[in-house]
Protein backbone atom coordinates (compact mmCIF):
# COMPACT_ATOMS: atom_id res chain seq x y z
CA UNK A 1 0.00 0.00 0.00
CA UNK A 2 2.70 2.88 1.12
CA UNK A 3 4.77 1.45 -1.99
CA UNK A 4 1.65 2.11 -4.05
CA UNK A 5 0.73 5.32 -2.85
CA UNK A 6 4.33 6.22 -3.52
CA UNK A 7 4.22 5.50 -6.96
CA UNK A 8 1.35 7.93 -7.81
CA UNK A 9 3.19 10.67 -6.09
CA UNK A 10 5.82 10.35 -8.30
CA UNK A 11 3.76 10.49 -11.43
CA UNK A 12 1.85 13.16 -10.48
CA UNK A 13 5.23 15.14 -10.12
CA UNK A 14 6.17 14.07 -13.38
CA UNK A 15 3.16 15.04 -14.96
CA UNK A 16 3.17 18.18 -13.45
CA UNK A 17 6.68 18.66 -14.22
CA UNK A 18 6.17 17.75 -18.22
CA UNK A 19 3.11 20.36 -18.25
CA UNK A 20 5.34 22.84 -16.88
CA UNK A 21 8.41 22.49 -19.42
CA UNK A 22 5.46 22.49 -22.34
CA UNK A 23 4.33 25.53 -21.39
CA UNK A 24 7.79 27.66 -21.64
CA UNK A 25 8.33 26.01 -24.73
CA UNK A 26 5.14 27.11 -26.40
CA UNK A 27 5.48 30.46 -24.74
CA UNK A 28 8.74 31.03 -25.91
CA UNK A 29 7.82 30.80 -30.01
CA UNK A 30 6.39 27.27 -30.16
CA UNK A 31 3.20 26.20 -31.60
CA UNK A 32 0.62 25.39 -29.36
CA UNK A 33 -2.17 22.75 -30.92
CA UNK A 34 -4.53 23.68 -28.66
CA UNK A 35 -4.38 27.77 -29.49
CA UNK A 36 -7.48 28.88 -31.84
CA UNK A 37 -5.92 30.42 -34.70
CA UNK A 38 -7.57 33.19 -37.09
CA UNK A 39 -8.58 31.72 -40.52
CA UNK A 40 -7.96 35.23 -42.34
CA UNK A 41 -4.91 37.03 -41.17
CA UNK A 42 -5.25 40.38 -40.02
CA UNK A 43 -4.77 42.81 -42.11
CA UNK A 44 -4.16 46.55 -41.01
CA UNK A 45 -6.47 49.47 -42.27
CA UNK A 46 -3.42 50.92 -43.56
CA UNK A 47 -2.82 48.47 -46.13
CA UNK A 48 -5.65 47.92 -47.86
CA UNK A 49 -4.70 49.81 -50.88
CA UNK A 50 -2.16 46.97 -51.10
CA UNK A 51 -4.61 44.36 -52.50
CA UNK A 52 -3.38 42.40 -55.08
CA UNK A 53 -5.28 42.35 -58.10
CA UNK A 54 -6.10 39.60 -60.15
CA UNK A 55 -4.87 39.21 -64.12
CA UNK A 56 -7.38 37.19 -64.96
CA UNK A 57 -10.64 39.23 -66.48
CA UNK A 58 -13.23 36.96 -65.23
CA UNK A 59 -12.24 37.67 -61.60
CA UNK A 60 -14.45 40.06 -59.57
CA UNK A 61 -11.56 42.77 -58.15
CA UNK A 62 -12.43 44.75 -55.02
CA UNK A 63 -11.07 48.11 -55.11
CA UNK A 64 -11.17 50.14 -51.80
CA UNK A 65 -12.48 52.80 -50.75
CA UNK A 66 -11.00 55.88 -52.00
CA UNK A 67 -11.62 59.47 -53.03
CA UNK A 68 -10.92 58.63 -56.69
CA UNK A 69 -11.60 55.47 -58.71
CA UNK A 70 -8.90 53.47 -59.79
CA UNK A 71 -9.00 53.29 -63.63
CA UNK A 72 -6.15 51.48 -64.38
CA UNK A 73 -4.16 48.09 -63.85
CA UNK A 74 -4.39 44.77 -64.51
CA UNK A 75 -7.92 43.74 -63.83
CA UNK A 76 -9.07 46.99 -65.28
CA UNK A 77 -9.72 47.76 -69.31
CA UNK A 78 -10.06 51.24 -70.12
CA UNK A 79 -11.30 51.37 -74.14
CA UNK A 80 -9.33 54.08 -75.97
CA UNK A 81 -11.90 55.89 -77.93
CA UNK A 82 -10.21 57.20 -81.33
CA UNK A 83 -11.43 61.07 -82.52
CA UNK A 84 -12.07 61.48 -86.04
CA UNK A 85 -9.33 63.15 -87.84
CA UNK A 86 -10.76 66.23 -89.37
CA UNK A 87 -9.97 66.90 -93.10
CA UNK A 88 -8.01 70.38 -93.57
CA UNK A 89 -9.49 72.25 -96.54
CA UNK A 90 -6.34 71.63 -98.63
CA UNK A 91 -7.18 67.62 -98.18
CA UNK A 92 -10.88 68.07 -98.86
CA UNK A 93 -9.91 70.24 -102.24
CA UNK A 94 -7.00 67.71 -103.47
CA UNK A 95 -9.33 64.98 -102.89
CA UNK A 96 -12.38 66.47 -104.59
CA UNK A 97 -9.93 67.30 -107.55
CA UNK A 98 -9.06 63.34 -107.77
CA UNK A 99 -12.73 62.31 -107.91
CA UNK A 100 -13.60 64.50 -110.15
CA UNK A 101 -10.92 63.53 -112.73
CA UNK A 102 -11.83 60.37 -112.19
CA UNK A 103 -15.29 60.83 -112.55
CA UNK A 104 -14.60 63.17 -115.98
CA UNK A 105 -11.77 60.62 -117.19
CA UNK A 106 -14.89 57.40 -117.23
CA UNK A 107 -17.60 60.06 -118.68
CA UNK A 108 -15.08 60.48 -121.87
CA UNK A 109 -14.73 56.56 -121.89
CA UNK A 110 -18.28 56.23 -121.87
CA UNK A 111 -18.76 59.02 -124.18
CA UNK A 112 -16.10 57.30 -126.87
CA UNK A 113 -17.51 53.84 -126.66
CA UNK A 114 -21.24 54.83 -127.40
CA UNK A 115 -19.81 57.68 -130.13
CA UNK A 116 -17.65 55.07 -131.63
CA UNK A 117 -21.05 52.16 -131.97
CA UNK A 118 -23.67 54.51 -132.72
CA UNK A 119 -22.37 57.53 -135.15
CA UNK A 120 -24.94 57.07 -137.58
CA UNK A 121 -27.91 57.04 -135.56
CA UNK A 122 -26.21 60.16 -133.50
CA UNK A 123 -26.51 61.52 -136.80
CA UNK A 124 -30.33 60.66 -137.53
CA UNK A 125 -31.16 61.72 -133.63
CA UNK A 126 -29.81 65.30 -134.48
CA UNK A 127 -31.78 65.42 -137.85
CA UNK A 128 -34.70 64.20 -135.74
CA UNK A 129 -33.67 67.14 -133.32
CA UNK A 130 -34.29 70.21 -135.95
CA UNK A 131 -36.94 68.28 -138.30
CA UNK A 132 -39.73 67.28 -137.24
CA UNK A 133 -40.69 65.09 -140.28
CA UNK A 134 -37.18 63.50 -139.67
CA UNK A 135 -38.53 62.91 -135.96
CA UNK A 136 -41.75 61.48 -137.34
CA UNK A 137 -39.59 58.99 -139.81
CA UNK A 138 -36.88 58.01 -137.33
CA UNK A 139 -39.93 56.72 -134.81
CA UNK A 140 -41.38 54.52 -137.50
CA UNK A 141 -37.62 52.97 -137.98
CA UNK A 142 -37.69 52.32 -134.13
CA UNK A 143 -37.60 48.55 -133.55
CA UNK A 144 -36.86 46.70 -130.44
CA UNK A 145 -32.79 46.44 -131.43
CA UNK A 146 -32.65 50.47 -131.34
CA UNK A 147 -34.45 50.37 -128.02
CA UNK A 148 -31.66 49.46 -126.26
CA UNK A 149 -28.82 52.07 -128.08
CA UNK A 150 -31.80 54.50 -127.31
CA UNK A 151 -31.70 53.34 -123.57
CA UNK A 152 -27.51 53.39 -123.60
CA UNK A 153 -27.66 57.13 -124.94
CA UNK A 154 -30.55 58.11 -122.58
CA UNK A 155 -27.67 56.35 -119.99
CA UNK A 156 -25.02 59.34 -121.17
CA UNK A 157 -27.32 62.30 -120.38
CA UNK A 158 -28.03 60.39 -116.45
CA UNK A 159 -24.96 60.30 -116.19
CA UNK A 160 -23.70 64.41 -117.81
CA UNK A 161 -26.74 65.85 -116.59
CA UNK A 162 -26.03 64.11 -112.67
CA UNK A 163 -21.91 66.00 -113.26
CA UNK A 164 -23.63 69.06 -114.59
CA UNK A 165 -26.20 69.26 -111.09
CA UNK A 166 -23.01 67.92 -108.97
CA UNK A 167 -20.84 71.12 -110.37
CA UNK A 168 -23.55 73.74 -110.04
CA UNK A 169 -24.34 72.52 -106.46
CA UNK A 170 -21.04 72.80 -105.71
CA UNK A 171 -20.44 75.82 -107.18
CA UNK A 172 -23.41 77.27 -105.14
CA UNK A 173 -22.74 75.62 -101.95
CA UNK A 174 -25.04 73.38 -102.03
CA UNK A 175 -24.25 70.54 -99.40
CA UNK A 176 -25.68 67.38 -100.89
CA UNK A 177 -23.55 64.81 -98.93
CA UNK A 178 -20.34 64.69 -97.13
CA UNK A 179 -18.85 62.18 -99.61
CA UNK A 180 -18.43 62.85 -103.51
CA UNK A 181 -19.28 59.87 -104.91
CA UNK A 182 -22.59 59.40 -103.17
CA UNK A 183 -23.54 63.27 -103.71
CA UNK A 184 -22.69 62.40 -107.51
CA UNK A 185 -24.95 59.35 -107.30
CA UNK A 186 -27.85 61.14 -105.67
CA UNK A 187 -27.48 63.80 -108.28
CA UNK A 188 -27.46 61.42 -111.05
CA UNK A 189 -30.24 59.17 -109.82
CA UNK A 190 -32.46 62.01 -109.02
CA UNK A 191 -32.45 63.25 -112.55
CA UNK A 192 -32.93 59.54 -113.79
CA UNK A 193 -35.52 59.31 -110.81
CA UNK A 194 -37.51 63.11 -112.63
CA UNK A 195 -37.98 61.36 -116.23
CA UNK A 196 -38.50 57.85 -115.21
CA UNK A 197 -41.66 58.97 -113.30
CA UNK A 198 -42.42 61.53 -116.10
CA UNK A 199 -42.19 58.59 -118.85
CA UNK A 200 -44.60 56.58 -116.54
CA UNK A 201 -47.19 59.23 -116.04
CA UNK A 202 -47.42 59.85 -120.06
CA UNK A 203 -47.67 55.98 -120.50
CA UNK A 204 -50.58 55.74 -117.82
CA UNK A 205 -52.16 59.13 -119.46
CA UNK A 206 -51.65 57.10 -122.92
CA UNK A 207 -53.48 53.94 -121.44
CA UNK A 208 -56.44 55.60 -119.78
CA UNK A 209 -57.41 57.61 -122.16
CA UNK A 210 -57.85 57.38 -126.11
CA UNK A 211 -53.72 59.56 -126.76
CA UNK A 212 -52.00 56.32 -127.40
CA UNK A 213 -50.43 57.69 -130.33
CA UNK A 214 -50.07 61.40 -129.43
CA UNK A 215 -48.47 60.16 -126.21
CA UNK A 216 -45.75 58.05 -127.85
CA UNK A 217 -45.04 60.65 -130.01
CA UNK A 218 -44.29 62.84 -126.90
CA UNK A 219 -42.12 60.50 -125.21
CA UNK A 220 -40.28 59.88 -128.13
CA UNK A 221 -39.28 63.24 -128.54
CA UNK A 222 -38.17 63.54 -124.94
CA UNK A 223 -36.06 60.98 -125.48
CA UNK A 224 -34.56 62.50 -128.50
CA UNK A 225 -34.15 65.86 -126.77
CA UNK A 226 -32.89 64.14 -123.52
CA UNK A 227 -30.25 62.66 -126.21
CA UNK A 228 -29.03 65.43 -127.84
CA UNK A 229 -28.68 67.83 -124.62
CA UNK A 230 -26.49 65.01 -122.82
CA UNK A 231 -24.16 65.00 -125.82
CA UNK A 232 -24.45 68.99 -125.32
CA UNK A 233 -23.55 68.97 -121.15
CA UNK A 234 -20.14 67.33 -122.28
CA UNK A 235 -17.85 70.44 -123.05
CA UNK A 236 -20.16 72.24 -120.50
CA UNK A 237 -18.80 69.71 -117.56
CA UNK A 238 -15.63 70.22 -118.95
CA UNK A 239 -15.01 73.73 -118.88
CA UNK A 240 -17.33 74.10 -115.25
CA UNK A 241 -15.05 71.75 -113.95
CA UNK A 242 -11.46 73.31 -115.25
CA UNK A 243 -12.56 76.61 -115.93
CA UNK A 244 -11.04 79.48 -113.63
CA UNK A 245 -13.20 80.51 -111.31
CA UNK A 246 -14.29 84.35 -112.96
CA UNK A 247 -16.01 82.47 -115.83
CA UNK A 248 -17.37 79.69 -113.98
CA UNK A 249 -20.48 81.79 -112.84
CA UNK A 250 -20.66 82.85 -116.61
CA UNK A 251 -20.50 79.30 -118.20
CA UNK A 252 -23.86 77.92 -115.41
CA UNK A 253 -26.11 80.77 -115.68
CA UNK A 254 -25.16 80.24 -119.88
CA UNK A 255 -25.58 76.64 -119.64
CA UNK A 256 -28.90 76.73 -117.74
CA UNK A 257 -30.32 79.25 -119.86
CA UNK A 258 -30.15 77.36 -123.30
CA UNK A 259 -31.30 74.00 -121.16
CA UNK A 260 -33.97 76.65 -120.88
CA UNK A 261 -34.41 77.17 -124.40
CA UNK A 262 -33.91 73.46 -125.34
CA UNK A 263 -37.37 72.76 -123.00
CA UNK A 264 -39.10 75.14 -124.54
CA UNK A 265 -38.49 73.99 -127.77
CA UNK A 266 -39.48 70.62 -126.38
CA UNK A 267 -42.60 72.36 -125.33
CA UNK A 268 -43.81 73.70 -128.53
CA UNK A 269 -42.82 70.39 -130.11
CA UNK A 270 -45.19 68.86 -127.48
CA UNK A 271 -48.30 71.51 -128.12
CA UNK A 272 -47.67 70.76 -131.64
CA UNK A 273 -48.46 66.96 -131.63
CA UNK A 274 -51.11 67.37 -129.19
CA UNK A 275 -52.72 70.49 -131.21
CA UNK A 276 -55.85 68.42 -131.95
CA UNK A 277 -57.05 68.40 -128.54
CA UNK A 278 -56.37 72.14 -127.72
CA UNK A 279 -59.97 73.11 -128.71
CA UNK A 280 -61.57 70.37 -126.87
CA UNK A 281 -60.07 69.37 -123.85
CA UNK A 282 -57.92 72.69 -123.04
CA UNK A 283 -58.63 72.29 -119.33
CA UNK A 284 -57.17 68.76 -119.44
CA UNK A 285 -54.44 70.00 -121.05
CA UNK A 286 -53.49 72.78 -118.62
CA UNK A 287 -53.60 70.79 -115.88
CA UNK A 288 -51.56 68.03 -117.49
CA UNK A 289 -49.09 71.34 -118.08
CA UNK A 290 -49.26 72.27 -114.12
CA UNK A 291 -48.90 68.77 -113.09
CA UNK A 292 -46.16 67.39 -114.92
CA UNK A 293 -44.73 70.29 -116.67
CA UNK A 294 -44.58 73.01 -114.44
CA UNK A 295 -44.96 71.27 -110.96
CA UNK A 296 -41.61 69.61 -110.65
CA UNK A 297 -39.63 72.68 -111.66
CA UNK A 298 -41.08 74.40 -109.15
CA UNK A 299 -40.71 72.25 -106.31
CA UNK A 300 -36.56 71.71 -107.48
CA UNK A 301 -36.11 75.74 -107.11
CA UNK A 302 -38.48 75.88 -103.77
CA UNK A 303 -35.53 73.14 -102.82
CA UNK A 304 -32.63 75.15 -104.26
CA UNK A 305 -33.73 78.51 -102.84
CA UNK A 306 -34.23 77.04 -99.08
CA UNK A 307 -30.51 75.61 -99.52
CA UNK A 308 -29.35 78.72 -99.88
CA UNK A 309 -28.86 78.88 -103.98
CA UNK A 310 -29.64 82.55 -105.08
Amino acid sequence: MANTTYINNLLLRVAVLLLITANLAFGQGGNNPFELQPRLPETPADSLDAVPVSTNPFDIVVQAATDKPTTTGPGFYVPKVKKPKLKTAKEKETEYNRFLFVAILSMFIILTLIVTIFRILIQKIWRAFTRDNMMHQLQREQSSGLAVAYSILYLLYFINGGLFAFLVARHFGLSISSSNLYALLICMGSIAGFFISKHFVLWLIGFVFPVGKEVDSYQFTIVIFNIILGLFLVPVVLVIAYAPPTMTSFVIWGAIGLLGLVYVFLALRGLFIGNRFMAGSKFHFLLYLCAVEFAPLLVIYKVAMSQGIN
